[in-house]
């Protein structure tokens, strides 16, 4: 084995992502936890597979292995005081790296029962352990620890769709571009005979060709089996309206399920940063802010499935909803709630739904940035996803355009963001302009835009056109469960009695109530909510004070 990339001392200088844990926390460690111990090169685990345990070092080391350029190689060395635990510790998925011990070791090792206590007991363990995750992720991927590796062309839709939805779930991964003649031989190490793309491999070792959504997630844990029982609640949505109520109602005790069709993050995930949220001066990614809250929910005892597919909610008169699944699963609760947000509007534009994921996209990330050259891109819209999108691909990109339909881009988009945009010289801004049509065969190649306001017809060369526009609410899969207004927004609420549609005379509906007793709809697929992210998780947890009012859980 060759030697590492760089040395376990270098690695550990980031206190962040390695703390160590003072005394008392140890202390607290071990009234929590069991005494283990481990004799040198043995291994607590392997990668690949699933543990449930969180591990701190007495005395000795835990030496990480995981998979960098190709190999088996020493990722970090944590030390007396260091802890191992990572978010596979709530998600039951696979580790992507194994644990040897170096040299004689004794270790504490707590189960995730465990956990909780000790972080009832020890805020400050909670609080280093929840920045560690967040910052090891970085760093290891930094430091290239793989995980699995995803083969598929660039110009490949199914390709895409898996990297964002590994993407979306924090699962690390490493994209490698078979349409790419440098990675000739990567191909040719796994195998011969011919592959069905895309390709999802360990190393060597080809796991799965060309799987649905469906089965990867099993295969690597992000499916979780659903328990048999009545939840108190159902969240179906992710966004920032489902997660803020993942938090709030895992945290106050009620049996939370979160169900969503990709994983967490919504519309907002695909924002490239975001400036104006309370409490994040310097922003963050959409990525970031799901995750962070995503981990918060699992940390309280929340539990996430995706890809899930609901069907549809069913109301019945015995206060035990039914939540049916695409694929028939049933789920039982005696509350929902509905925060399936919005979704960008597609455009009626020659080429683009043929060319959607080889060159047209919904979402401005590190996985679609990739996916771009040194050709001129092209951003469709004006409020602040897109100027964030256009933002964050000029750092990549020389020639980005921003193509809007109006005259005047401080109409839709906030005023601090719109000067940004206006003086980045690598931007350019294209008022009163629309798409009218996409060429490429395989892949995207041209654009052509009109100039409204002269007539003007341009046929310009490009790599990327990235869309958002509009906001479509995702409810149409309740059907005629719940009141919706002519758009498809639910009704709730107030306005909902004004419409006389609430045939409940003995009380009046809770805020975010919707025509179904014990139904609830929190975010953007409200009706008459303003479309902001810090909007959104606050709706979120006011649903959760409305699933306490509906249950009597309020003392």
């Amino acid at each position: 084995m060759k030697e590492p990339i760089v040395s376990a001392e270098e690695v550990l200088m980031d206190k962040v992502a390695f703390p160590l844990l003072d005394e008392g926390e140890m202390q607290a460690a071990k009234t929590c936890g069991r005494l283990e111990r481990y004799e040198d090169g043995q291994f607590l685990f392997q990668a690949g597979e699933r543990h449930g345990d969180f591990f701190v070092i007495v005395s000795g080391g835990i030496e990480v292995m995981g998979r960098m350029g190709g190999e088996e190689r020493l990722v970090v060395t944590h030390h007396p005081g260091g802890f191992f635990g990572n978010i596979n510790l709530f998600t039951g998925r696979p580790s992507d790296v194994g644990c040897r011990a170096c040299g004689p070791t004794e270790v504490i090792r707590l189960s995730v029962p465990d956990v909780r206590n000790l972080v009832m007991r020890s805020s400050g363990v909670g609080e280093k352990w929840m920045e560690a995750i967040l910052h090891r992720c970085y760093v290891l991927n930094a430091r290239g620890v793989e995980g699995l590796r995803v083969f598929g062309a660039h110009t490949d839709a199914a390709t895409l769709e898996l990297r964002e939805f590994f993407y979306r779930n924090g699962l690390p991964h490493n994209w490698i571009d078979t349409a790419d003649a440098k990675n000739a031989k990567l191909l040719e190490e796994l195998g011969d005979g011919a592959l069905q793309f895309p390709v999802i491999a360990r190393g060597h070792r080809v796991l799965m060709q060309n799987p649905t959504l469906d089965a990867i997630a099993d295969q690597v844990g992000i499916h979780r089996t659903i328990p048999d029982k009545v939840f108190d609640t159902v969240i179906i949505g992710c966004g920032p309206a489902g997660l803020g109520a993942a938090v709030y109602a895992a945290s106050e005790g009620l049996e939370t399920l979160v169900l969503d069709r990709v994983g967490p993050g919504g519309q907002a995930g695909a924002s490239s940063r975001i400036e104006n949220y309370t409490g994040f001066p310097a922003g963050l990614t959409g990525h970031e802010l799901a995750m962070r809250s995503y981990l918060q929910a699992l940390k309280f005892g929340a539990t996430f499935s995706a890809p899930c597919d609901v069907a549809t909610v069913r109301c019945l008169p015995d206060e035990i909803h039914q939540v049916e699944m695409c694929d028939g699963t049933v789920v039982r609760t005696k509350t929902v709630i509905v925060a399936t947000g919005v979704s960008y509007r597609s455009l009626d534009v020659r080429g683009l739904k043929r060319l959607r994921g080889s060159g047209v996209y919904f979402a401005a990330t590190q996985v679609e940035a990739t996916l771009c050259d040194k050709r001129p891109v092209h951003v469709i819209g004006a409020g602040n996803s897109a100027g964030q999108a256009a933002m964050f691909l000029s750092k990549m990109n020389e020639n980005v355009n921003l193509v809007v339909r109006g005259g005047d881009l401080r109409k839709s988009m906030s005023s601090y963001l719109s000067e940004r945009v206006d003086v980045n010289p690598r931007i350019r801004v294209r008022l009163h302009t629309e798409l009218r049509g996409i060429d490429g065969t395989s892949e995207l190649e041209r654009v052509h835009l009109e100039n409204t306001a002269t007539g003007e017809v341009s046929v310009e060369e490009s790599c990327g056109v990235f869309v958002f526009i509009g906001a479509t609410p995702c409810t149409s899969f309740l059907g005629n469960a719940v009141h919706k207004d002519e758009k498809g927004f639910i009704i709730t609420g107030a306005e909902l009695v004004a419409s006389g549609k609430w045939n409940y005379p003995g009380r009046v509906p809770c805020s975010l109530e919707t025509s179904c007793a014990g139904v609830f709809a929190a975010g953007d697929c409200r009706a008459y909510t303003p479309k902001r992210v810090a909007f959104a998780v606050g709706d979120g947890a006011l649903a959760v004070s409305c699933v306490h009012d509906f249950l009597g859980t309020y003392t």
